[in-house]
Order: C-alpha cells, then structure tokens, then sequence
C-alpha cells in the first residue's frame, strides 16, 4: 500500500438528553450465596412473551444485557438444576442493575418453555427498510438478483445495475463490507446466490458516517445466515425448479458451538439453464438516406455453481472472541447466441442484406476470500474494539469465439465469412483493514470512530485474433492490457445525544484515493488522487407515543467501476459493442431525507438528492460504419425528488399485509458530443406483500410489484409488473420443511426500452426465463433454536454477527 495520508480531525457536540436504551445487568446465587456460573438467562416482551435478549452468566455468575429498548419486560431464568425464576421489569431505558437472584433448587422441564418470534418479510425501520429472506416462501430457491428485484423501492436493469428510487450508484455490501465488484461481476455473484445463503437484506437510503461513502444513492447490505445454536445441528436442502429450462441445487451446512469456540461449514451446488430473446431496432441516418438494422438476438447458457464457507468462532474469555472465515466460489459457465441483423436501405419493408453471428463462449468466476476479526469488550460499560482483516481474490476468465455470416440478395454480391475469437482474463485482489470503535459517554451520549484503508488490484488483459486459415492472427486494433491500482484510507467519528424527545447524530468520514490505471499495450495511463470529507447529520423528534419525525443529510462519492474505467471493446456482433472510459470522474451526491412514523409502522418518507458529475451509461452510434456502442460518461447534473409510503397492516390474526409506493422524478442534464440532453419523468413504484396462514400448519405468500415509465439519463424504460406466489407447511415437529413457490405467474416481467435523441434512434426489448415453479425440501436437524439460544455465551443476538464474509 502507498501514498497514505495522515486524516487528524476533531468533532464535538452536547445536548442534554435522556436515553431511549440501556443495560440490565445482574448476579445469580444460590441459597448458599455461592455463584452459579453458566446459567441461562432471557429476557422477553411482557405482552406476547417474544424474546429479546438471551445471556449466560460468567464465572462469577454475573449477567448482562446491552442495548436494551425501554418497555415492559420479563426476566427468566432457565437452568437444568434449579427451579425456573421470572420477574417482571419496567425498563426506563437507564443503566438497571437486578438486586442478587437467588435461585431454589429442582428441576426444569425445558420443553415447557417456548419462545417464539415471527418476522414479517418486510419491516420498516427508523433508519433502514429489512427485507426478511430467511423463512420466506416466495424467496425461497430464489436468487439473490431475483430478490432485489422484488425488494421495495429497488430495480435492476438489463445490465444487472442496480437502482433504489430510481437512482443508481448503490454501495451493495455482503456482511458490511463493499463487494468492490464491477457491475457485471457483482450480477454474476447475486445471481448465483441462492436465498438458502441469506439471512436478510438491509435497504439504507441515508447511511451515517460509519459506512464507506461510496454509494450516491445509498447502501443494500446482504447479511448471510449464521447458525448460532449450541450443539451438532445443521439442515440439508434440495430444490428443483422448472421454466422453459430446468434448475436444480442442494446444500447442507454444519455447527457446533460449545462454551468454548463454535466451528461452522456450509457447501451448495447450483446447475441451472437459463436464456434470453433481445431485439434490437436502429435507424441509421445519413443526410436523407435511412438504413433500418432489425437485430435479434437468442442467448442460452448453462452455470453451474459451487460454493463453500467455512469457519471458526474462539471464545478466548468473557472479553476477546477471536474469528476466522474462509470462503471459496467456482463458477462455469456455457454460453451460445445467435444473433441474426437484417438491413434494409431507405426504411423499405423488405431488407436486402444482413449479417447473422454465432458466439459461443465459456468462463470461469472463481473466488477465495479470507477473514480474520476480534471483538475486544473492554469493559461492562460498553466500550468496544472491533478489528476485521480481509483479502479476496477473484478470477474471472472468459473465452469467445465468433462466426459472422454476411449475406444479400443485391446482385453480384458474395457472400463470405468471418472468424474471430478472444481471450478476456481479469483478476482482482483486495486487501483490506479496518477498526471500529464505540463508547458510551456517561448514560446519554454514544462516540464511535474508526480507521479502514483498502488497496485493490485489478488486472485485464484482452487479446483479440482473427482466423484466416485457421490461423490465429492478433488484432492489434483491438488487443490490450489494462491494470488499475486504488489504495482509499478513510477515518470517521460520530457521536449521538439525545435532548428530551430529539435525538441527533452527527458524524463526518474522511477519505483519501489514490489511483492509477494504464493501458500496457498503448502505454497510455492516468492518476487519481484527493481527500474528501463527507459530512452526515440526523435528527429525529418523538413528540409523543404515535408520531416520530426524522431528518437527515449526507454527502457521498460514487467512484467509476473497473470496467467503466477500461478502454476495452466488448462485442456482442461486429456492430454492437461496449466500451469503457479511462476519462471518467467520480460523482458527488447531496442528499436530504424527511420522514414521518405513524403508530411505529405506517412511514412517509420525502427526499432529494443532487448528483453532480453523474456518471452516466449512454448510447452512441458512427453513422458511417452503421455501428453502435454503450460507454459511461460524466453528465452535468441528476437530480431525483422523491416521495415514499409504506403501509403494514395486520388485516386479521391470519392475514398480514405490507405495501408501499414511491413515487420520484428524475432529471438528467449533460452534453453528448455537444448536444444537449434534459430528460425529466416522474416515476411510480408499488410494491405489495401479503402473508395468508391457512388451516392446518399452511401458510400462502403473494406479492406484486408495479413499475411506470422511467428515464434514465438517455434511456426512456417502459412500465413493468410482476406478481409471485408461494405456499409452505412444516412436517415433522418443524423439522421437515416444503415450499413451493411460483414467480412472476403472468409473465409480465420483460424489458423494454428506447434511446431518441440528435440522430440515435433504436429500441430494446429483452425476454427471460422469469417465470418457473420452484419446489424447495429441507431437513433441520441436531439441537433445537430454543434450547441452544438460552445456552450462547453471548447475552445478545445481534452480537453474534461477529465473522464477516469477504468480499
């Protein structure tokens, strides 16, 4: 790593406030006032006896409970040898210490206790949409693509990128950490990432200062399962799914966790078949001459997908937990398109001439990430350390081979063939550090800060050769080789207060990039350096019980992906390619968000942001040679207004439903080879989810989603629905699991769209295989969730998110 900068900055504010959270702690005895060690405490909602927090004691029988919200709560004790305890609390959100719990002696049937808690799959939060993969029926066997797709207020376009309210630059993030993937390898990686790997997905429009500013638009945090129970257990899976072509995949994964240290595995295959019909209509102009290029295009391709994790939890002592993960992903895929272009000169129905050409290719994504992390608690106040070390490799190596037909029905015209093919091995190695830490301040203010520096290279080399005589001959005009180095530090700060019913967060992250590409064949090269601070700020007020207003603000960066930096040609047929843009600037966003919660559930949300810079996918064409090409350039400005309204209702005790609408407006201003472009639309985006418990143990899921006509930059998309459904029953005492679920029913869930503007005429239409049935079985087996969560050595669920994933 080089070119480090030392990042110094100070940041101070005060507000008297009194604070929503708290910690509960306490000591259990036994009548003779000795210490009982590794007891089984939770704690649960005196309403509806959910749990919310589950402790053991240590050594000296102490037990705590941090970040515990204020309410009516209900203390047990569950512990093999002595008679059950249970004491009512009125937590008021203040530091509570339990007077000594001295426990009689007996014995507690453990089957007796049964404690449950049922997630929607959408929940709405303060800060942040959940979308709830895990025992989801209509998610299930689906990809995590598939689910984004169905995910409130997200879209992902033909190219794979990824919008939340009808912006892009989205940071998408696995277990917290940025993937720093390209926008085609990271569809690569969400496609073949089935949701028996997720746990939920976090949808962040407004991130604090602790998450990397890239990202205009905001931040989509994958967190994948994690079993936490004590004792052998594991499941074992198997789906089958059938659309126009079939798939199939199956899976298991392993735990044992003692007082001690807690080892997991996990290995999953995938095979699927998959295809898409894309047609591509362009007007070519020249002075009053018009020629039509009618193109279509069949593309079927076969991927098969294994992929493991494995790693190792130590519980060194009540203080430092010391974690290793290791994952490893191979991928292969088989591709063929047939791709067929009929011309006709002077818009006349009948085309003269014309090109068809097959490409079949094969590729290899291979991944191996490694993970070591340690929690240091330093004290019973709060104070944390947490240190995460990561490097990834991936390996990405795609070979094709072109076979170009031309032919006429013009007089004296021959027809003749061309042969190409070319070679595309990419690498990228991350290394990555960081720190974070957190300390309360008294009982009424949190401080958190941290250091990350990241270095990432990336390594491309395209060689291009014709075929004349089945020889292979370089194209020189076409091969190069191109490396990009980036190395960005970063430090941040935040503090929370809380002053009576407001509540606010500032916070401030600094970065510094350093970055240098060049083109080896060419020796052509550029270099990035800058520091950059992005400031965020938040601010909430609850005047009462049923309303709680929020607002907030931040600034964000949204460098340019690897390939938009690449000057390669990437080429689906002899005319159609894309290429990237070694010229292009990051982007800066400012972002403003209202918010309003009713009764905790029903959100109205306002926002606006201003782009500048905005890094833009826009389409261009050389008359002269009829040929058309995609790149990414800077425009002036984007701007997106946008209002948004979610609705969970709980209809009656069997039905619960869950909609929202997001209606926004989006504005592109910027020149193209000196014309101007002012595109503006208003979008709308509705979403419903709906969750139907039958008789008898059954369960039906539907949800629909509806998308309107969008603009984006010179992209005018059309509308688009889709509705899904699913069903699911558990045999066996819970432990068997059936789901079946069926995706997009009608069929709706295709693409179009078209390009207007100087002389660019063309529009698009692409056809997948969105609509199957998908059957999912799966075996839980070892020792139950209850039993194991009241015997964890940790005192809070979400503290067990300690192993990161790499990226």
């Amino acid at each position: 790593m080089k070119n480090y900068s030392t990042i110094f900055f100070c940041f101070l504010f005060a507000f008297r406030m009194q604070a929503q959270t708290g910690t509960i702690s306490g000591v259990l005895k036994d009548k003779n006032g000795s210490s009982i060690a590794f007891a089984n405490t939770v704690l649960l909602h005196a309403t509806d006896s959910t749990l919310v927090k589950a402790a053991i004691t240590d050594e000296s029988g102490k037990f705590e409970f941090e970040n515990v919200n204020a309410g009516r709560l209900l203390f047990m004790t569950l512990q093999v040898g002595y008679k059950s305890f249970s004491k009512e609390i009125e937590f008021k959100g203040i530091n509570y210490a339990m007077p000594d719990v001295v426990l009689d002696a007996g014995v507690v049937n453990l089957k007796e206790a049964h404690i449950t808690a049922t997630k929607p799959l959408i929940e709405h939060q303060v800060d942040k949409t959940v979308v709830n993969v895990e025992n989801s029926i209509i998610n299930t066997g689906s990809t995590a693509i598939e689910i984004l797709k169905r995910s409130p207020g997200i879209s992902v376009d033909n190219d794979g990128n990824i919008s939340l309210k009808g912006k892009q630059g989205v940071l998408v993030m696995i277990d917290g950490k940025p993937t720093y993937l390209s926008a085609s390898d990271l569809f690569t990686m969400l496609k073949n990432m089935r949701s028996d790997e997720l746990s939920k997905i976090e949808i962040i429009t407004n991130p604090s200062a602790k998450y990397d500013a890239a990202g205009n638009s905001g931040v989509i945090n994958i967190k994948l399962r994690k079993k936490q129970n004590l004792g052998l257990n594991g499941s074992a899976r198997v789906s089958y799914g059938q659309g126009v072509y079939p798939d199939f995949g199956t899976g298991i994964n392993l735990n044992y966790r003692n007082q001690k240290f807690n080892v997991f595995g996990s290995y999953d295959y995938e095979q699927s078949f998959y295809f898409e019909k894309n047609t591509l209509l362009r007007n070519f102009q020249q002075g009053d001459d018009v020629s039509k290029f009618d193109q279509f295009t069949f593309d079927k391709a076969r991927s098969e997908n294994h992929s493991s994790r494995a790693g190792m939890d130590i519980f060194i002592n009540s203080k430092h937990t010391l974690g290793v993960l290791s994952k490893v992903n191979f991928n292969t895929n088989d591709d063929k398109t047939v791709s067929t272009t009929y011309i006709s000169k002077n818009l006349l129905t009948v085309p003269d001439s014309g090109y068809s050409t097959v490409n079949k290719s094969n590729g290899k994504w291979n991944n191996y990430s490694f993970n070591i992390n340690h929690r240091f608690e330093m004290d019973t106040t709060g104070r944390e350390l947490t240190t995460d070390i990561d490097f990834a490799k991936y390996e990405n190596r795609k070979d094709f081979n072109f076979v170009t037909d031309y032919f006429s029905d013009l007089p004296g015209y021959i027809p003749y063939t061309e042969t190409e093919r070319n070679e595309q091995p990419a690498t990228i190695t991350i290394q990555s550090a960081k720190m974070d830490y957190s300390q309360p301040v008294g009982i009424k203010m949190k401080l958190e800060a941290g250091l990350k520096s990241s270095y990432v290279v990336t390594d491309n080399d395209v060689r291009y050769f014709k075929i004349i005589d089945n020889t292979d001959i370089p194209d020189t005009g076409k091969t190069n080789r191109f490396t990009y180095r980036e190395n960005i530090n970063a430090a941040y700060v935040s503090l929370q207060r809380e002053f009576g019913k407001i509540q606010a967060q500032l916070g401030l992250r600094a970065e510094q990039t350093s970055a240098k590409g060049e083109q080896l064949t060419t020796n052509k090269n550029f270099t990035h350096d800058y520091l950059q601070l992005f400031p965020s700020a938040f601010l909430s007020y609850k005047p009462n019980d049923k309303n709680q207003f929020g607002l907030n603000y931040s600034r964000r960066i949204d460098r340019p992906a690897y390939e938009q930096l690449n000057p390669f040609k990437y080429y689906l047929d002899p005319r159609t390619y894309q290429e990237g843009n070694p010229d292009l600037d990051p982007q800066m966003t400012h972002s403003v968000e209202l918010s309003h919660t009713y009764l905790d559930a029903i959100t109205t949300t306002i926002n606006y942001s201003h782009t500048v810079q905005a890094m833009t996918e826009i389409s261009k064409q050389n008359e002269a040679t009829y040929t058309t090409f995609v790149t990414t350039e800077n425009f002036e400005a984007h701007d997106n207004y946008g209002l948004s309204v979610t609705i969970p209702y709980q209809i009656t005790k069997w039905w619960l439903t869950s909609n929202n609408i997001n209606v926004f407006n989006n504005q592109f201003k910027g020149l193209v080879e000196s014309f101007e472009v002012n595109k503006r639309l208003t979008t709308y985006m509705a979403y419903t989810y709906n969750s139907i418990k039958l008789p008898r143990g059954w369960t039906v899921e539907l949800s629909a989603y509806y998308n309107s006509k969008m603009v984006w930059a010179t992209f005018l998309i059309d509308p688009q629905y889709s509705v899904s459904a699913g069903i699911a029953k558990s045999f066996f005492k819970d432990r068997l699991n059936l789901r079946v679920n069926i995706n997009d029913i009608f069929k709706t869930e295709q693409s179009t769209a078209s390009v207007k503007y100087n002389k660019i005429d063309f529009t698009f239409h692409q056809v997948q295989d969105s609509q199957f049935v998908r059957f999912h079985l799966a075996y839980n087996f070892g020792k139950r969730t209850v039993e194991q969560a009241r015997r964890r050595n940790s005192g809070a669920q979400d503290e067990q998110n300690r192993v990161r994933t790499g990226k």
